[in-house]
């Protein structure tokens, strides 16, 4: 089951009260909310990174008024067309910097987000109810989803969105479409489920599984994480090579 949008979300809510009985958004509360916001830092950075490429584009913008050889009209195109090139070239380059910047944080955020499951998890296990032998793997991979859809993304989403000032909120979709792919593409360790299975016997009991899979998950994190970056990073990536080519060929031509 991969979520995209508002509708899916809603959707998986529904299906997780229904088949499991759980209502996720009890979990998502001011404990939650603050430990997150202490976990996400680069917030406090993320204008430095973004706006060092921004000003070293500003600043050969102007040595261009000097080095370029312009006539007349030519200062005036320059004037113009060349500052917007060179803020949005420069601005694509600090977002491309960004994301590379921010992989700590959302290692983090992955990490918090497998306690909150935990408590979860332990407790389903306390009323030992809606699984069994059959299903727990099912369970806890809908229950992940459940966490991370309904608590985790909206969550950061909000506090990059407030922490952030004058870009919050596109850093905040980049950071969302980053843990969205991830979590869409996350497995647990299915070897360590299946040993699982076996120590947990019985009904219900979906916390050894829980344990067990968690050996395995900072290395299928990474490899996610891997993904996930690249998917923001290419379309970032070929409008900053765009921009980047277009200033050229406009210095070419106006020189």
């Amino acid at each position: 089951m991969k979520i995209h949008n508002e509708a899916d979300r809603q959707a998986l809510d529904q299906r997780i009260q229904t088949e499991l009985g759980v209502d996720i958004g009890k979990y998502r509360d001011p404990e939650v909310t603050e430990r997150l916001s202490e976990l996400i830092v680069f917030p406090l950075y993320v204008l430095s990174w973004t706006i060092r490429p921004v000003l070293l584009a500003f600043v050969l913008y102007l040595l261009g008024f000097f080095l370029l050889d312009l006539v007349h009209v030519q200062y005036l195109i320059y004037a113009v067309l060349g500052l917007i090139l060179a803020l949005i070239t420069g601005l694509f380059a600090g977002l491309f910097y960004l994301t590379i910047r921010f992989r700590s944080d959302i290692r983090a955020i992955m990490t918090y987000s497998m306690d909150i499951l935990k408590g979860i998890v332990q407790d389903m296990d306390a009323l030992n109810t809606s699984t069994h032998a059959g299903n727990r793997k099912d369970v806890l991979q809908l229950l992940f989803l459940g966490t991370m859809h309904l608590i985790t993304i909206p969550l950061t989403s909000d506090i990059i969105g407030n922490k952030v000032p004058f870009i919050g909120g596109l850093v905040a979709r980049l950071v969302r479409r980053v843990l969205t792919v991830m979590t869409n593409l996350f497995r647990f360790d299915k070897i360590n489920l299946e040993e699982a299975k076996i120590e947990a016997g019985g009904e219900g009991k979906i916390l050894p599984m829980y344990l067990a899979s968690v050996t395995g998950f900072h290395g299928i994190m990474d490899k996610v994480l891997k993904v996930g970056i690249r998917v923001i990073q290419a379309p970032i990536g070929l409008l900053l090579g765009f921009f980047g080519v277009l200033s050229y060929l406009f210095i070419y031509l106006i020189n």
